[in-house]
């Protein structure tokens, strides 16, 4: 398989779920980093400049929204895919109007999640 050449970071509290994503994302030839909060979405955003991210909604702290607000602040290009345990139509539209581009849902569909990395990433 051949290597795709963007930048990815995966965000979620839950390890299982970036692992997965990562492992996920390797069968389409795409490596990604990994972050379980703000302050490793903030480092890696700086060191890496990712193309694309997958951000959690939910997290302890500070939430995927204002992590992407914060992003969005300090001109962060990147795309982003919101990932929600539930569909709430606040966060997704408050998520929206900074810039998320779609959202995926748990448990992850891995159809529609083939879909998104096909359409958005490759």
């Amino acid at each position: 398989m051949t290597k795709v050449n963007k930048k990815v970071l995966v965000v979620d509290d839950e390890e299982e779920i970036v692992n997965f994503l990562c492992n996920f994302l390797k069968r389409f030839g795409i490596e990604a980093a990994k972050a379980n909060n703000a302050q490793e979405v903030f480092k890696k955003h700086k060191e890496d400049k990712p193309d694309f991210i997958f951000l959690d909604i939910q997290m302890p702290e500070c939430d995927g929204i204002e992590i992407l607000r914060q992003l969005r602040k300090n001109n962060s290009h990147a795309k982003v895919i919101m990932i929600t345990g539930k569909t709430d139509k606040n966060s997704i539209t408050a998520a929206k109007k900074y810039g998320a581009i779609d959202y995926i849902t748990k448990p992850l569909d891995l159809l529609d999640l083939s879909r998104k990395i096909k359409n958005y990433i490759l």
